[in-house]
Formats: C-alpha cells, sequence, structure tokens
C-alpha cells in the first residue's frame, strides 16, 4: 500500500480512545473489538501501536501501517484473536500479519490492509533447572535468553545478535555461532506450544504431532503460530567463550579471503569455531571497511583456525572471554533504516569469494558517484561458513534438507542495502539483485552452486522452501493440508514464505 493511503487510513483513527467500541471502516478491527478484545487492540493515534511500529528493525518495515495491532498477553488472548480473525469473511480483501522479534528486513511480519499481531509482549523465558530446558516466548529475544540461561551456567543454540527475535530466527533454522557442532537453533528445539488455524492450542513434539513437529523445524509460517518455544540447554565454558569484533581495512582483503578460505576448509575439525566476514560501505566514505566476528565458543584462545590473524593488521581486535550473551548485545546492528536483502549459497572456493568482492567493488564505485555523505546509503556483503557437517545434528529431524544439498564445504552470501528514503530503496533493490544474479552467474559456470537458500536472509523473491528438496516440500505441504486444511495460512496469512507458491 502506498504511503500515502496509510497515512490516510490512520488519519481516520484521530480523536479516538483506545478502547474504541463503535464500528470503523475497518472489519479486522472490529471483529475483535466484538470478540472482546478491545483492551489489547491498539490504533495509529494510540502510544503502544506507534512503540510497536518503531520497534521492527527495518525502516522498509516500520513503513508499512497496519489498520489496528492486537498485542496479546498470553497464549489465550493469541488464540481469541486469531480465531476471530480467521472467522471474519475477509479473504482478499484484509490480511493478517504475526510478528515476534520484528527483526525481519522484509514485511513478513507486517501487514498494511489488515491486522498485525504482534507476540512481544509473550517474551517470558524460564529455565528448569531439573529438565535443563528453557522456555521460550515467542516475543523474546536472543539477548534476554542468553542471560537468563547464562544465570545458570547454562548456554543455547541461539542468534548471533542480540536484538534478533526467538520466532523468527528459529522457524526459519536458525544459524548460530554454534551451528559447527549443534547444528541449528530448530534442531534443539523439543517443543512447540502453537495455535493452528481453528484457534486450537497444541503441544507439538517427538512423541504428539510429530508431523507438525518436524514441520516447525524451518518450514517458517505455514502452520500456525508458535507462542513457545522449549528448547535443550547445555553447559557453557567456565570461562566464557574466547571471541569479538576485528576492524580492518580494505587493503587486508586478499588476506581476509584466503583465511575465510582456509577457515571453512578445516571447520569440520575445529567444530567450536565460528566466524562471519562483512564488507561494509557507507556513502561518502573513501573505501569500505572489513569487520569479522571470529570466536570459539569452548574458550579456546588459540585456535589453529585463527592462526592467520597473526599475518592481517587490525584496526581494532576486541577479542576477550565473555559470555556468549555478553558478546551478541554488544554487537547490534542499528535499528531504523530502509533495508533490502538478497543471499545465495557456493561452494568454498578461493576464486568465488575473489568475485564476490569484485562484485561488491564495482556495486559501490557505481553507487559512490551518486550518493554522498549525507544521503544515508549504505552496501554490505556478509560471507560465512556452511561446512558439511552443519547438517549433521538435524539430518531426518528437520526440513531443511541441508544432509542432501550441502555435498561440499560451502559459504553463505548476503547483500544488504541500506537507505534513508523509499526513492533511495527503489534504485538500489536492482542494484543487489543483479549482484546476485552476477555471482550466481559465475558459480553456476564453475559447477560450483550450493542449491541450498538460509531461509532468514533471502529476498522476498527467492522462496528458500524450494531448496529443501522435493521430498521435504511434498511433507510439508502434508503437513499444511493435514493441520490447516482451509489454508488459512496460505491465504489470510501472506507474509513470509508459503508452500502454495511452489508448483
Amino acid at each position: 500500500m502506498a504511503r500515502f493511503g496509510l497515512l490516510a487510513a490512520s488519519a481516520v483513527f484521530l480523536g479516538c480512545v483506545h478502547a474504541q467500541t463503535a464500528p470503523s471502516e475497518f472489519p479486522s478491527c472490529d471483529v475483535l473489538v466484538s470478540a472482546g478484545l478491545s483492551d489489547i487492540l491498539y490504533y495509529p493515534d494510540d502510544t503502544e501501536y506507534q512503540a510497536s511500529i518503531t520497534s521492527y528493525w527495518s525502516g522498509t518495515v516500520q513503513a508499512v501501517r497496519p489498520w489496528c495491532i492486537v498485542r496479546p498477553r498470553s497464549t489465550a488472548e493469541v488464540s481469541a484473536a486469531f480465531k476471530a480473525l480467521v472467522a471474519a469473511d475477509g479473504t482478499g480483501e484484509w490480511d493478517i500479519a504475526v510478528r515476534g522479534g520484528g527483526h525481519s528486513h522484509w514485511a513478513s511480519n507486517n501487514v498494511g490492509n489488515g491486522t498485525t499481531i504482534d507476540l512481544s509482549l509473550l517474551n517470558a523465558v524460564t529455565y528448569n533447572n531439573c529438565s535443563q530446558m528453557a522456555k521460550i516466548g515467542a516475543g523474546a529475544r536472543w539477548g534476554a535468553v542468553f542471560a537468563k540461561v547464562e544465570a545458570f551456567g547454562r548456554t543455547i543454540t541461539g542468534g548471533r545478535e542480540g536484538n534478533v527475535g526467538v520466532a523468527g530466527l528459529t522457524l526459519g533454522g536458525g544459524a548460530s555461532f554454534h551451528s559447527a557442532r549443534r547444528g541449528f537453533a530448530c534442531d534443539d528445539v523439543v517443543n512447540y506450544e502453537v495455535v493452528l488455524a481453528d484457534g486450537s492450542i497444541v503441544q507439538a513434539n517427538a512423541g504428539s504431532k510429530a508431523d507438525l513437529f518436524k514441520a516447525l523445524k524451518g518450514g517458517g509460517n505455514n502452520f500456525g503460530i508458535v507462542t513457545r518455544f522449549d528448547m535443550k540447554t547445555f553447559e557453557g565454558p567456565a570461562g566464557g567463550i574466547w571471541g569479538g569484533l576485528l576492524f580492518m581495512l580494505y587493503d587486508q582483503k586478499d588476506k581476509v579471503l584466503r583465511q575465510l578460505n582456509r577457515f571453512v576448509a578445516m571447520n569440520n575439525e575445529n567444530r567450536d569455531d565460528s566466524e562471519t566476514l562483512t564488507f561494509t560501505w557507507t556513502a561518502g566514505a573513501q573505501e569500505p571497511q572489513i569487520a569479522m566476528v571470529a570466536l570459539n565458543t569452548a574458550g579456546l584462545q588459540n585456535s589453529p583456525s585463527f592462526t592467520p590473524f597473526n599475518n592481517v593488521t587490525t584496526l581494532m581486535d576486541d577479542r576477550r572471554h565473555r559470555t556468549y550473551g555478553e558478546m551478541i548485545r554488544a554487537y547490534v546492528s542499528p535499528a531504523g533504516p530502509r533495508s533490502v536483502w538478497y543471499s545465495t549459497c557456493f561452494h568454498n572456493r578461493l576464486d568465488i569469494l575473489e568475485k564476490a568482492a569484485s562484485i561488491f567493488e564495482a556495486a559501490v564505485a557505481r553507487l559512490a558517484s551518486q550518493y554522498g555523505a549525507d544521503s544515508g546509503v549504505g552496501l554490505t556483503i556478509v560471507v560465512q561458513p556452511l561446512g558439511k557437517h552443519f547438517a549433521i545434528p538435524g539430518a531426518g529431524r528437520n526440513v531443511l534438507g541441508l544432509d542432501k544439498t550441502v555435498t561440499h564445504d560451502s559459504i553463505i552470501w548476503l547483500v544488504q542495502s541500506f537507505t534513508a528514503t523509499a526513492e533511495q530503496e527503489a534504485v538500489l533493490v536492482p542494484i543487489i539483485a543483479d549482484m546476485t544474479a552476477e555471482l550466481e552467474a559465475y558459480v553456476d559456470a564453475q559447477g560450483a552452486n550450493t542449491p541450498w537458500r538460509y531461509h532468514n536472509y533471502v529476498n522476498q523473491a527467492q522462496n528458500p522452501l524450494e531448496s529443501y528438496g522435493e521430498d521435504n516440500v511434498k511433507f510439508l505441504k502434508a503437513v499444511a493440508a493435514k493441520y490447516d486444511p482451509k489454508g488459512v495460512f496460505q491465504t489470510r496469512v501472506p507474509g513470509g514464505f508459503k508452500l502454495s507458491h511452489i508448483q
């Protein structure tokens, strides 16, 4: 919806009080009032509505304004709200969105023509010392999760930034600094609490609704609204992890790319090691900068994986012992700028990494001639390991299909645009799409494509579910048909990647 249309819609509510009971022009809001949920329903002139909108990470998503936002305080209220919305006549006229932590770069978790269910108040995190499991509300963020479990000397296979939400990351698989050893976050989930399309509340685990349990391990929001994740924890290193952030000038690029290539090749023998490499350019800067997060999750300071850093000149190296949670709370991507992402995956080859860098440099040169320091424009590429061994913990237990598609040690590549305005975003989107297409063409020519796409990194035009493999797609469609026979999550909840879009 155009921004002017959203503002016009918002203006209708000016002067209304929060506990609105009179019929409005917006049917999805009216049905929630009729369901007795007006005390958790918020309109554009409410402080709580504005707080919900501004808490989205991406400015692109903040620009989407729902008619109203419902903020449940319990799973029962999620059920009541969703049941009322689904029962109302509105297919094709208005939609429903569901958000957890709100960190998606695109509006998979927000809607302009309809109502957003904001789960951010379902953010409780509890730890049971007997079962050694954490129960995590769908509105929680990973910084808070680690703070809770680390107080008991435990850790968890969780996200890599403190402000990333648990729900979106985990339903998309969930890459972690622990992934080389433990797989993805979804692999350590032992139970999901789920509100189904008919409003019923169920528990999905290995002993009950095992098919739904498996489908939720990477299948996204095609089956229900997950309101709680029960996850395994494990003992954290007594002295903390060893790791942190390194900054380097761009003239260190060749050394850093060689280091990453070597790192991926030997990661199977050093599974406690993890790293993520970022090239970042901001308009007005003379050249890009290089940043890398490098760590050993067992607390080993001198892992052989990181020996090449002895020959790299750094501007800053803050690696030290601390908890995983302390580190991810310190490294948080700033919220607010508009952002669009594209992603791909390829074999771990130095020539491809060098090609990716040259594509980035060409795009930077083009953008530098168009945008100055006050424009707010930026471009980033992120590369990170995806070793064959990442598939082992979840093989046959999740739907990601890594055991069939990641046949070589590989690299996940992500390009991100950052802009201040919709007009700038319209310019950068085709540029980053072309960057991805050029890299994929080179990769294909080398026979080095890894035919898997990470759910949480891809653009909305890149449906990652297709990359899970034919058998997994068939399984996911069967589970969706069983638990959502009317296709509510395919039609009434349009955000996210849909199974119905796969032929």
